[in-house]
């Protein structure tokens, strides 16, 4: 069995693009578990009415990406699951040829203690997007990977693991990494633990970039800019990014990388201020 955690907010139409993929799929024994935090837009009303086998668990609109998976971790914490079971990880905005999960668990039924994550490609020019994260902490600098020996960071878009070692790495920390940042560390964590980090050309999907993220700051006075970066929906938010070296940096790393962080932070917020007013 395949148990999908599938966390979505007030995108029925995206998530009708992923159900229409996952309803074609070759490979049949799966069980979707739908982690709605607080969609008010009938998502969840719609996948019922496509997908059978399905548990929905409801939030408030609180939980944002980190706290929603941690939420079907508990789930799955509750279930009794087998030996050979699997979860599958995955974006709302994602859509994939119908031997996804055919392949997915071929290929992680191969290797042993092993998160695998699926190719991702550009909807919008078919670029490739993410074949697996190095992490370079003396430079904090995350760049694709050129190799799978080059494999110490993934994200969760499209990413198989055996039930089993899913839950030995206990949870996510949905407290300190609400949102972004909080599969990086997971997957670090793991890698930390001995397992195995591995992407392959095979294992395919694609992704909207339309719909992924804040890419970009807007040119604003000083206090928005603060409020922007601040908001638990920035990919920038350095009280998150600072919790994410806590977790996840070696020690030799961690003061000088804070330090970068909330460096840039002030810099780029005066910068930005002082633009403004040349205006």
């Amino acid at each position: 069995m395949i148990y999908i955690l599938l966390p979505v907010h007030n995108r029925r139409e995206i998530t009708r693009y992923f159900i229409d993929c996952l309803t074609k799929q070759t490979y049949t024994n799966y069980h979707l578990v739908l982690i709605d935090d607080g969609s008010t837009d009938g998502t969840a009303e719609m996948v019922k009415h496509y997908v059978h086998e399905l548990t929905i668990i409801r939030g408030n609109g609180n939980w944002w990406w980190g706290g929603s998976l941690q939420q079907g971790y508990k789930w799955l914490k509750l279930q009794k699951l087998n030996n050979d079971d699997i979860v599958l990880i995955i974006n709302d905005d994602t859509t994939f040829k119908d031997d996804l999960l055919e392949i997915g668990q071929t290929i992680l039924n191969q290797h042993l203690h092993t998160l695998l994550l699926a190719q991702a490609y550009s909807m919008q020019d078919n670029r490739l997007i993410d074949a697996g994260v190095h992490v370079d902490w003396k430079q904090l600098r995350f760049s694709q990977a050129k190799s799978t020996e080059e494999i110490n960071c993934l994200s969760t878009r499209g990413l198989f693991i055996r039930a089993e070692d899913f839950l030995a790495l206990g949870g996510f920390y949905s407290k300190m990494l609400p949102h972004y940042a909080s599969d990086y560390e997971f997957t670090i964590r793991a890698h930390h633990k001995g397992m195995r980090l591995l992407s392959v050309p095979s294992l395919q999907l694609w992704t909207n970039e339309k719909t992924t993220g804040q890419r970009q700051f807007n040119q604003k006075l000083l206090i928005s800019h603060i409020r922007e970066i601040f908001s638990k929906g920035s990919v920038r938010n350095p009280l998150y990014i600072t919790s994410f070296i806590l977790l996840s940096c070696p020690w030799r790393w961690k003061a000088i990388n804070i330090f970068k962080v909330w460096h840039g932070v002030i810099a780029g917020g005066v910068t930005r201020f002082l633009k403004h007013l040349r205006k």
